[in-house]
């Protein structure tokens, strides 16, 4: 498979790129060149550029979308919407343009409004699936529910396959040290508003295999929350659902049952329609990068 990935200098496009080639070609797509000098093919370009993407004018079984400013707080707002929206459509535009039939757009559970940095709202259900509408309340999350919104579009208008990975926060070798810090600390991690909800890059590579091996039609676009099967806090679930919202939310308990600390995410649908699973706990963060 021949596959275009935007974003493959940063942290986790860096690895995503590892576990891509071998079995496919890949072509590298950022606006700096990758920090270790990977010796594969790589393109310099600015995707907020159209002129400058199109000069490639090479189709492509696939496009894997990372690239992104990450975080609302790394960038003023202008800069995060801008570089974020004017990315995703135009990578969009020149799949349609170039007759290219798949896109992986990689969201955020922060489009919810749920997520990492959003204002919280009192969710309709737990566990939070992908039916409930966006509600963000910040920069990063317009632009990743605006970035779902332009691949249904883009899937209605022309035919095309979009599939919305919404990650949750992403562990990467540069967060490991700070990210295992706050796992070893005695403090309990119980405070009102936060999931606790985390992924680590490998999971989040299987996840993208998975949706290049996933067809979901012609002119369809699918979902799905990305998110290991435990959160890194230290209270249960339903616990933190009471510090959240208090009593009286509609919660599937056999859900909670069956893992105490599961997500506030459902992740059974990329389960059940891509065969997509985390592999990553809490545990084994701790042994293997302890």
């Amino acid at each position: 498979m021949k596959i275009m990935l935007t974003g493959g200098s940063g942290h986790v496009g860096r690895r995503v790129l590892t576990r891509l080639v071998g079995p496919n070609e890949v072509v590298s797509i950022d606006r700096v060149p990758h920090p270790l000098g990977w010796s594969g093919r790589q393109e310099v370009l600015d995707l907020t550029q159209p002129s400058l993407l199109d000069r490639l004018q090479e189709t492509f079984d696939a496009i894997v979308h990372l690239a992104a400013i990450p975080d609302h707080c790394q960038a003023p707002w202008d800069e995060v919407l801008q570089n974020n929206i004017l990315s995703t459509y135009n990578v969009l535009r020149y799949a349609v343009d170039l007759g290219i039939p798949k896109v992986i757009f990689a969201s955020s559970d922060s489009a919810s409004g749920w997520g990492l940095h959003a204002k919280w709202h009192r969710p309709d259900y737990l566990p939070i699936d992908e039916k409930p509408p966006s509600l963000p309340s910040e920069v990063h999350g317009y632009a990743k529910a605006f970035g779902e919104q332009l691949c249904q579009g883009f899937s209605r208008a022309y035919g095309l396959r979009t599939i919305c990975l919404r990650c949750s926060f992403i562990t990467a070798p540069a967060c490991y040290e700070r990210f295992l810090k706050r796992l070893s600390s005695p403090e309990p991690r119980e405070a009102p508003g936060a999931t606790y909800a985390w992924v680590d890059v490998e999971d989040v590579a299987s996840a993208i295999i998975r949706a290049l091996e996933y067809d979901p039609g012609v002119g369809k676009s699918e979902t799905f929350y990305i998110t290991a099967a435990e959160h890194y806090g230290t209270a249960p679930t339903l616990d933190l659902i009471r510090r959240n919202w208090g009593e009286g939310n509609p919660v599937d308990r056999a859900y909670y049952e069956e893992n105490a600390r599961a997500p506030f995410f459902d992740i059974r649908k990329a389960k059940s329609l891509m065969g997509w699973e985390p592999e990553w706990s809490v545990e084994r963060m701790i042994r293997a990068h302890g």
